[in-house]
């Protein structure tokens, strides 16, 4: 009767039932990306002229989708090549924030409702805890412990279990959030170009400590129906309305026919097409005890830290603490007095005391990705930001390379001065180009044999009077033996290099002594670029 008596009701009579705290409540059932990003825009767009009441909408996608936020774009944050081999649908949200996989069990809710109407709150933080605790609530009823973690996640046991967010127009707002249900975690990472580092699986459990799902915490999947029962009793008692069970109107139905070819189109999901204000920019911070490393996700064009990700080798209590703090230091601006402000502020406010790693170690891994944002002002290409390693050095223009050192896996392993100093630049590898283009600056080469003599090399450029060295390593010898170069203390820049190193393949020990048979290329044109700045 209540059903019958509401969808009766004309758009003046909407105000009352908003009044009374009565919502539509649907369930679209399992759609395609572009059906899923289509209905968004349309039920917001309704819900604006007040042709549709105040809606809780619950969606799942079939087939598995990959959705990119708002100003984002595909090639930076999908993995297209496999996503189309392997049936991913790739589309663009409605509303920002980063791109995010959806697996076919995973349940969407969404709430729209006039922005002036039941829920008075104007701060978008407390949106965030309002609608989170009540998403929160319902969870918990399927019987797990499931709590608000600001900014905008609902977490279990530390592990992440639910992101939200939410989009407006002048008179209504969509909020929405995603339950994982049964996570195939590594189709997720192979899907999104998260910043793991190349997917090895120490990586993947890392983010396995990050994230969980339904399924992991129960022992089993609940079906969705009792998801979405549960839900909404957490959204009805938390948020304190009404609700009756509807479906889709006529003009939802038909706007939807019409919207559809536009949001599967390649006008739509690609609309941005090269947004290179957004990019992973990853430091290392390394001691004998611990490695931090950082990756942060920076709009560079607006020096903002849109988000954070920590991984490394470290002890930590409580383990969640990084877990927390990614949550939490989201949207700030990329400005070291600032970040420092927020780092001091969240270990203060934390509940218990942080062992393992402490705002000076957080600070400085962050500070190194800020600084790269200077790499712009000389035109270096942002594909190479994360090639270059600054020892004892901030990168200016007022530094001079004086000595390029190169590593000898860079020379072919048949080469007769593979082993020793010098080069008959035969044109058969990277090396003889390198030493060419430094001739063009003046700078003097020479060849690194082993670990051992890059340290006595240091010390004798260090006491012959040398200010500045620049050379080329890969970047886990950078990492394993930061320390090393830092106390030496002669300050410097190391280029990364291509192909497998001695560490992809395991085969690090016989390096250190000089004695690797692999082959590696030098960066040319960083090199060459770096060479232009630095001399």
């Amino acid at each position: 009767m209540l059903l019958m008596i509401i969808t009766a009701l004309n758009k003046r009579e909407w105000v009352n039932l908003e009044k009374d705290r009565i919502f539509r409540v649907i369930d679209t059932g399992e759609l395609s990306a572009a059906e899923n990003m289509a209905l968004d825009s349309i039920i917001l767009e309704l819900r604006e002229e007040k042709i549709v009441p105040n809606t809780i909408r619950f969606l799942s996608f079939n087939p598995h989708s990959a959705l990119i936020g708002q100003f984002q774009t595909v090639a930076k944050e999908i993995r297209t090549d496999f996503c189309r081999e392997n049936g991913i649908d790739v589309n663009r949200r409605i509303t920002g924030g980063g791109a995010l996989y959806w697996d076919t069990k995973d349940v969407g809710w969404e709430i729209f409702a006039a922005r002036e109407g039941i829920f008075k709150v104007k701060n978008i933080e407390n949106f965030y805890k309002m609608f989170c605790n009540a998403a929160s609530d319902g969870i918990n009823r399927l019987g797990i412990n499931s709590s608000f973690r600001p900014r905008n996640d609902i977490e279990v046991g530390g592990r992440k279990i639910s992101g939200s967010g939410g989009t407006s127009i002048s008179e209504a707002f969509m909020f929405q959030g995603t339950l994982l249900v049964d996570l195939n975690i590594e189709m997720m990472l192979r899907a999104l170009r998260i910043p793991v580092e190349k997917l090895k699986y120490k990586e993947v459990n890392s983010l396995r400590d990050r994230i969980t799902w339904l399924s992991r915490e129960l022992g089993y999947c609940p079906s969705r129906k009792e998801i979405i029962e549960k839900m909404l009793e957490g959204f009805a008692g938390s948020l304190g309305f009404d609700f009756y069970w509807g479906e889709l109107s006529d003009i939802e139905k038909k706007k939807l026919a019409k919207k559809l070819p536009y949001f599967k189109s390649k006008l739509y999901v690609n609309k941005i097409k090269d947004k290179k204000s957004y990019y992973f920019l990853t430091s290392f911070s390394r001691s004998h005890k611990k490695v931090i490393k950082c990756s942060a996700n920076m709009d560079i064009k607006r020096k903002v830290i849109r988000s954070l990700y920590f991984s490394g080798d470290y002890f930590l209590y409580p383990g969640r603490v990084l877990n927390d703090m990614e949550a939490r230091l989201k949207n700030i601006p990329a400005d070291k007095d600032i970040f420092k402000k927020e780092i001091h502020n969240f270990f203060k406010s934390y509940p218990v005391k942080i062992e393992g790693i402490s705002e000076r170690d957080i600070s400085e891994v962050v500070n190194i990705c800020i600084d790269k944002i200077g790499f712009k002002k000389y035109r270096i290409p942002l594909k190479y930001f994360n090639d270059i390693y600054l020892i004892k050095s901030e990168f200016s223009d007022k530094d001079r390379i004086e000595v390029f050192l190169l590593p000898y896996c860079s020379k072919l392993p048949e080469c007769r001065f593979r082993k020793k100093n010098g080069c008959s630049i035969c044109g058969k590898c990277s090396t003889g180009n390198a030493i060419d283009i430094a001739k063009k600056y003046n700078i003097k080469t020479k060849t690194i044999l082993s670990y051992g003599n890059l340290k006595d090399t240091l010390r004798e450029l260090k006491k012959s009077g040398v200010k500045y060295f620049g050379g080329s390593c890969c970047e886990a010898f950078y990492i394993k033996h930061k320390d090393d170069f830092d106390r030496i203390g002669l300050g410097g820049i190391l280029l990364n290099i291509e192909n497998k190193t001695c560490y992809d393949l395991g085969r690090e020990a016989v390096a250190h002594e000089g004695k690797f048979e692999g082959f590696t290329d030098l960066k040319l044109d960083l090199l060459e670029r770096v060479f232009k700045i630095l001399t």
